[in-house]
C-alpha cells in the first residue's frame, strides 16, 4: 500500500482515500482542540492542492492556497529581519492585545475586545482592550536610560477598514523599527530595508521565479534606485494642485511616483497637527486631512510641519510611515492630551487616559533619548515587488470586512 502522509487542517470530519483504504479518523493530534482540529491522513495522490479543493470546508472551497506567495512571504520576511539584525536591531515581541496606547492616528479603525460581551473585562473595567494597530510605543519604551539603542518587532496590525477593495485589509503584516538617531538616518534605514528585499527578488533565478509567485517579467524593478527621490509635502501638493492640509490620495501618490522615476518616493515634512493652520482646519471639520500621529517632532526650521515621511511605491502606494518622535515626558504628555486623536479616543473610550499610563510612567522614570522610527507595511511592499495592483493577491489568507477565515 502506498505510504500516506499526515497533514493538519481545520475541519470537523474528512474522508480520504488511499489505494486500499477508506476511513475517517478522529484521533487527537498534538495541541488538539476538541471539535476543531483533527489529524487526517492524505494519500500521495491526489496532490495536496487538489485535495484542498475537493473538500467542502469554507476555506478550501473559496480560497485556493497560493504556495508561491507562502514561499515569497517567508523569503521576504527572513530577508527583512536578517537585514535589521545585521544592522544591530534587537527583535522584541510586543503585545497584540493592548489598551489605547496600541492605536495609530486613525482611532476609528480600532477593533475593541470583549469577553462574553463584556468590554470592561480587563482590570475590572479600568482599561478597555483592543487588537494592536502598532507596537510603536512598546518599542519606544525600551530606548530610554539603561535600554537598547535599536529595536524592532514584526507581526499583525489590525484595522477595522470599512472599504472592501484592492488596497485595504483588516489585518496585515508589519515590521516596525525604533532607534536612537536622527531623521536623516531614519530615511536611510527605510531606503536600505527596501533595497534589501528588492535585491533579494532580483537575485531569484528566472527558472525559480514561479515557485515564489514572482512574475517572469520584473523589469518594473529596473528603475529602482538605492537613494529615493525626496519631496516635501508642500512641494508635492503644489505639484498635484492640492490645498495645504489635504491628504494625498492613492491615485495622487501614483502620479508623484510616475513624475519621479517610477520607483519608491519619500514624501517628507507633513503638516504639524498642532500648527495654527491645521487647528483651523480641524475646527472647520474639513475632511480628507493629512492627519499624523501626535508625537512627531516639529521641524526646528518650520513649525508648521513635522519631521515625518511616507514612502510610496508603484502598485502598493504608501507602504511606510515614519517620523522623529517626541521623547521628553512633559512634551509628550501635553501633545497627547491636546491631540485630536486623543479627543476622539475619549469619545469612544472613557478609560483612554489610563491606557497610556504605563508609557507615561516609563518615560518619567527612564528618560529617553532623541529617537526615530517607522512601520513597514509588508503587504504593500510585496505589491511593488510583484507588480500586483490587488493587495489580496499578495497575502495567503487576505481578510477584509467581507471575508474572514
Amino acid at each position: 500500500m502506498r505510504k500516506a502522509r499526515i497533514v493538519y487542517c481545520s475541519m470537523r470530519k474528512v474522508e480520504t482515500h488511499t489505494t486500499k483504504q477508506k476511513y475517517s479518523e478522529k484521533r487527537k493530534s498534538p495541541g488538539h482542540v476538541p471539535g476543531i482540529f483533527l489529524k487526517i491522513r492524505v494519500s500521495d495522490s491526489p496532490k495536496l492542492g487538489e485535495f484542498f479543493l475537493s473538500t467542502k470546508h469554507k476555506y478550501m472551497s473559496e480560497h485556493t492556497p497560493n504556495f508561491g506567495i507562502v514561499r515569497f512571504g517567508d523569503r521576504m520576511m527572513r530577508e527583512g529581519e536578517q537585514h535589521l539584525r545585521d544592522r544591530g536591531f534587537v527583535r522584541v515581541t510586543v503585545p497584540r492585545i493592548v489598551p489605547a496606547s496600541g492605536a495609530c492616528e486613525n482611532v476609528d479603525t480600532l477593533f475593541e475586545i470583549a469577553v462574553a460581551g463584556d468590554f470592561s473585562w480587563f482590570k475590572d473595567g479600568k482599561k478597555r482592550a483592543y487588537f494592536a494597530q502598532t507596537g510603536q510605543l512598546y518599542l519606544e519604551s525600551l530606548l530610554g536610560e539603561g535600554g537598547l539603542p535599536k529595536v524592532y518587532c514584526a507581526g499583525p496590525s489590525a484595522r477595522a477598514e470599512q472599504k472592501v477593495d484592492t488596497r485595504h485589509l483588516t489585518e496585515f503584516e508589519m515590521v516596525e523599527i525604533e532607534f536612537r538617531g536622527s531623521f536623516t538616518q531614519l530615511l536611510s534605514e527605510i531606503e536600505s530595508f527596501i533595497t534589501r528585499v528588492v535585491k533579494s527578488v532580483q537575485s531569484i533565478p528566472e527558472a525559480d521565479r514561479s515557485a515564489y509567485g514572482v512574475p517572469q517579467d520584473i523589469s518594473h524593478l529596473d528603475s529602482f534606485s538605492k537613494i529615493f527621490p525626496k519631496i516635501r509635502y508642500s512641494d508635492a501638493i503644489q505639484e498635484l494642485g492640492l490645498e495645504w492640509g489635504n491628504d494625498i490620495s492613492s491615485a495622487q501618490e501614483q502620479l508623484l511616483i510616475a513624475n519621479h522615476g517610477n520607483g519608491p518616493v519619500l514624501i517628507t515634512h507633513f503638516p504639524n497637527p498642532e500648527s495654527d493652520r491645521m487647528q483651523s482646519l480641524f475646527k472647520q471639520k474639513k475632511e480628507d486631512l493629512a492627519i499624523k500621529f501626535f508625537n512627531m517632532i516639529p521641524d526646528p526650521e518650520d513649525n508648521e510641519h513635522v519631521l515625518s515621511s511616507d514612502c510610496v511605491v508603484p502598485f502598493g502606494g504608501e507602504c511606510v510611515g515614519s517620523a522623529a518622535r517626541v521623547y521628553a515626558y512633559e512634551e509628550f504628555k501635553r501633545r497627547l492630551f491636546s491631540s485630536d486623536m486623543f479627543k476622539r479616543l475619549q469619545q469612544k473610550d472613557d478609560k483612554a487616559e489610563e491606557g497610556f499610563s504605563w508609557y507615561l510612567s516609563m518615560l518619567r522614570h527612564f528618560p529617553s533619548f532623541p529617537h526615530v522610527g517607522c512601520g513597514f507595511g509588508m503587504s504593500r511592499i510585496f505589491q511593488y515587488l510583484l507588480a500586483e495592483k490587488d493587495i489580496t493577491k499578495v497575502v495567503v489568507l487576505p481578510s477584509n470586512r467581507a471575508t474572514i477565515y
